[in-house]
């Protein structure tokens, strides 16, 4: 009876929505600890900005998943159950030190959909790149090498000038740490892919004709409540 209890559960979309979006956001902030990243801010920053990363890798993974087989208004259930599980899980974390998702909604959809307009408006790696600089909030690629260029430059300056023969260990510190955030942006374009397949295979066990049926119903109560 107990195995029979399993089974029912783990197929119940809600359940596996619930316990994949906790996969991608534990995955996402694990990975974002790397020190390849740079990126220094508070672990509480890092996990909320993972926490909405994950939201629009389960929206996005679950569209490609659903592509050609599930129409928009079939995938309410999935919004829905998703949007719930999100909600949750937020105010889990940091309804404690104040943040409670009813009050940020339109922040972080905003957030969402800013990951969204970065996905269509170029091809990878581009996209992921700039996906990744609107959750770390850094300068671009572009911007930091152009940095390490002009530091360079005044490197070689300096050197020739016994004056500021002082300088140069923090010069070469301040190229040597613009280079390796501009290198980040090379592991971010592969660590965003490996999220979205990572995403897709926890999403996969999902029943789509349960998505479906879910959504007519949702649907229907929602036509009741408007009469």
């Amino acid at each position: 009876m107990k195995l029979f209890s399993r089974n029912k559960e783990t197929s119940d979309p809600a359940v596996i929505i619930q316990n994949s979006l906790s996969a991608v956001v534990n995955r996402i902030s694990e990975s974002f600890e790397d020190e390849k990243y740079h990126w220094t801010k508070p672990w509480g920053v890092k996990r909320f900005e993972s926490m909405v990363l994950a939201k629009f890798m389960m929206d996005y993974s679950f569209n490609g998943l659903a592509d050609d087989k599930l129409k928009d208004d079939e995938k309410i259930a999935f919004i829905t159950l998703c949007s719930s599980s999100f909600s949750k899980l937020f105010n889990d974390e940091f309804s404690q030190i104040g943040l409670n998702f009813e009050d940020m909604q339109e922040e972080l959809q905003q957030k969402i959909d800013a990951y969204f307009d970065a996905r269509r408006g170029s091809k990878p790696p581009l996209c992921w790149h700039s996906i990744y600089q609107l959750v770390t909030r850094s300068k671009s690629k572009e911007e930091l090498e152009e940095d390490v260029k002009k530091k360079t430059a005044g490197l070689e300056l300096i050197k020739g000038n016994e004056n500021f023969a002082g300088m140069v260990p923090q010069y070469e510190s301040q190229i040597r740490m613009l280079k390796e955030k501009a290198g980040a942006f090379e592991s971010a374009e592969m660590m965003l892919p490996h999220m979205v397949r990572f995403t897709k295979d926890k999403l996969r066990p999902i029943n789509l004709k349960k998505i479906k049926a879910l959504s007519k119903k949702l649907a229907k109560k929602d036509k009741g409540k408007k009469k």
